[in-house]
């Protein structure tokens, strides 16, 4: 018999991708606990996919590199972090804790608190603070969103009444996009999203998971060729402009770079108003695929069995090389050192190109 629990903290420390795919497991979590309150505890920047999650009460921000800032500067200062952090989890009295970090620390933390049922994936070991878990080396034999479905398994929880990733915003976003396009004069524009960067939580190796930028801007040139009534929005962080400039160089016109010029809500809005994005795997990919646009996503090393869109649809492509036998080589979270990058380099732009012509119905 499912024991009702009254509040519950779920824990998503990770990137944009999978704190997405965390959203199908707090919809099924709410649909069979009704009564319950559900807090999510994530980084800054994710809370803002979950700021209007329907099925969320609170959210509790937790950015590591803010403890260890404190640390640097004085033992005094992080004690006084972790006690404001520690109060705050205490107050709110939760029951039941689902810990998707995949660490030791804050389950251990909140078992020194108190919170009598913990779960989670046990992953190298790190698991051995949690009440109950699953044994596990990566996510590797089925999709994330499945393997986060497959937590509740441990509260007796095993069905939902959909899969689908959710994201909303408040309403102003989307008055603001419509204005954005007004503005810039896009509104009978027929717009395409590129996002050529991604991979930021693989730090330098990041290049290991981006097509070549200029391919990109081959095929939304090819694109532009077709059909005049496109107009294409570059999307990225600060640290890709670089990327997105060798796009621009590529295009010539008939575009916006937004590198590093919005903030997450204001991205999320403007690519609901786009009728396809092209993007590497990443945040940006699920970010599409939740706002119900097309998406064609390219993937090297990482397998999209695992990463990719979801659910499967015929709205979100997939494109990786044929061929390449060491691919995917990304497994229990690490990926193999590689000099030829053929993953990506053999991904021909022509086949990308005509992808897009049959999505777009050109």
């Amino acid at each position: 018999m499912l024991e009702k629990y009254k509040n519950i903290l779920v824990i998503n420390t990770f990137g944009i991708g999978d704190v997405l795919f965390s959203t199908p497991m707090v919809r099924t979590l709410k649909e069979n606990i009704p009564e319950a309150r559900i807090d999510f505890m994530c980084n800054e920047r994710c809370q803002y996919l979950m700021r209007s999650n329907r099925n969320i009460n609170d959210i509790i921000v937790f950015e590591k590199d803010r403890y260890r800032e404190a640390l640097k500067r004085s033992k005094i200062e992080f004690a006084k972090e972790i006690f404001r952090f520690a109060k705050r989890i205490k107050k709110s009295k939760y029951d039941l804790a689902i810990d998707l970090s995949l660490g030791y620390q804050i389950s251990l933390l909140l078992k020194l608190l108190g919170i009598k049922k913990r779960i989670g994936f046990n992953y190298r070991n790190r698991g051995r603070f949690l009440t109950s878990k699953l044994d596990m080396n990566g996510f590797n034999d089925k999709h994330v969103v499945e393997s986060y479905l497959d937590i509740l398994s441990l509260i007796g929880i095993s069905d939902g009444s959909g899969k689908n990733l959710e994201l909303s915003l408040p309403p102003e976003f989307a008055k603001w996009a419509d204005d954005f396009k007004t503005k810039n004069k896009l509104t009978a524009q027929r717009l395409i999203g590129i996002a050529p960067g991604g991979g930021k939580s693989w730090g330098r190796y990041s290049i290991y998971r981006r097509w070549d930028p200029r391919s990109f801007s081959y095929v939304a040139k090819k694109l532009s060729e077709k059909e005049k009534n496109f107009f294409f929005l570059l999307f990225g962080s600060e640290e890709e402009r670089l990327l997105c400039h060798e796009i621009e160089e590529g295009l010539g016109m008939g575009y916006i770079n937004l590198c590093g010029t919005l903030s997450l809500p204001k991205s999320i809005a403007l690519i609901k108003q786009c009728e396809l994005l092209l993007c590497n795997d990443g945040g940006i990919l699920h970010i599409g695929v939740s706002q119900g646009v097309k998406t064609i996503s390219i993937f090297g090393p990482v397998d999209d069995k695992v990463y990719g869109p979801y659910p499967a649809s015929d709205k979100h492509k997939v494109i990786n090389a044929e061929g390449i036998e060491c691919r995917p080589c990304y497994k229990n979270f690490k990926h193999k050192m590689c000099e030829t990058h053929d993953c990506l380099k053999k991904i021909n732009p022509d086949d990308v190109l005509k992808v897009a012509q049959d999505i777009l119905e050109l």
